[in-house]
């Protein structure tokens, strides 16, 4: 669903429109119509619509006139312009004001949908970059496997095609019940880190680790054509706080202490500060594509979820924000050199819709791109 505001100042207008939305796009929640540019003003400032479809000659603040007010005040909404007056300035400041579509009044049927359409298809797609953002899970308890392999069969362990086939095995059965990762392997043992959103008694950790440990050898069986020995250990509490330490501790062993562990644990860190230098690398000179985590972990030869991890650990932030971070910052760049043209800038940095990078510049900065050029 999304919401939409009708402003215009003819009844028969408002009624064929409000008839033309209820037939065509019945998940369209209308807002109370707007009949001049000072209502414009004040139910966008409130409603904050998704889509405002706006009538140019108004009493009062015309249209353009109430539009630009709302851009000032940071709205960025998408606007479909319509008016009876074919006027060469109302099209070039529609364009300016990053109108979505101009039409000249009567609009065919065929014409605005069209538009509607091609509007609706951003709006979606704004969505899905907005849920796609990481939802960060509170992960409470949960326990290192170690996948000990025979050292005859360890050399599976360095064929990166058989781990990622792993990973996608064991996302398929683990998934329903807890969350893993699986981190680089230490000579033939391969550590996973399996952890849960609510917290485990004894009881509970043992019957999930025997649990995993079963589906992990038959998932093995069938990846590798081999069972290695399983071990579990380091029930964790509070995990969130503790699974750096935790990571670095998958390398000795439980057996390993003293100067060994100590080299173990250093070792561990540097190759995991290696693998998000190149992770960081590859977004600095890719972030202008639909890059993904999924791009990166290929790159790195690293699991998702592993990588999510390292960039939680070493930059306290998840992958996107990163991303959104180098992309803004970019953009900061462009418009002191001058660019200001947001959809010019939005191509730039990486955004196919000018409206949603406008969405995430002032989100990141607290201003908007023409509020940030004049900030000076």
């Amino acid at each position: 669903m999304y919401r939409v505001l009708i402003a215009d100042d003819e009844e028969l207008e408002l009624k064929a429109m409000h008839f033309f939305l209820e037939r065509n796009y019945p998940e369209a929640v209308l807002l109370p119509d707007a009949q001049d540019g000072t209502q414009v003003v004040e139910t966008v400032t409130k409603e904050n619509p998704e889509l405002l479809i706006l009538d140019i000659e108004m009493p009062g603040l015309n249209g353009l006139q109430a539009l630009t007010i709302l851009r000032e005040r940071g709205y960025e909404g998408h606007v479909i312009v319509k008016t009876a007056y074919g006027k060469f300035t109302y099209a070039k400041d529609a364009l300016h004001l990053h109108a979505d579509a101009y039409l000249l009044k009567p609009v065919r049927k065929s014409e605005l949908k069209e538009h509607m359409d091609e509007v609706l298809s951003k709006i979606e797609a704004e969505r899905k970059q907005d849920t796609g953002r990481e939802n960060k899970r509170e992960f409470t308890s949960g326990f290192i496997l170690s996948l000990c392999f025979a050292k005859e069969g360890s050399q599976c362990l360095s064929d990166a095609g058989k781990i990622k086939r792993l990973s996608q095995e064991a996302a398929g059965k683990l998934s329903l019940f807890c969350d893993f990762t699986i981190c680089p392997a230490e000579g033939n043992v391969l550590p996973i880190l399996i952890y849960t959103s609510s917290a485990m008694d004894e009881e509970g950790y043992r019957k999930l680790s025997l649990d995993v440990e079963e589906m992990m050898s038959q998932i093995c069986r069938t990846v590798f054509g081999m069972a290695p020995e399983m071990k579990a250990g380091f029930l964790i509490a509070d995990i969130e706080e503790r699974l750096p330490r935790q990571l670095q501790l998958q390398g000795q062993g439980a057996d390993k202490a003293g100067e060994q562990g100590n080299a173990g644990e250093q070792g561990n860190a540097a190759s995991g500060s290696l693998h998000l230098q190149r992770a960081v690398q590859y977004i600095g000179e890719h972030y202008i594509e639909n890059i993904s985590l999924e791009d990166i972990a290929e790159h790195t030869k690293l699991s998702t979820s592993y990588l999510s991890h390292l960039f939680r650990q070493e930059l306290h932030k998840n992958f996107v924000d990163y991303l959104t971070e180098v992309r803004m910052e970019q953009a900061r760049v462009l418009i002191d050199q001058g660019i200001d043209n947001v959809n010019v800038l939005a191509e730039k940095v990486g955004y196919q819709y000018a409206s949603y990078f406008c969405r995430q510049f002032k989100k990141y900065t607290g201003m908007t791109v023409g509020e940030y050029k004049r900030r000076k």
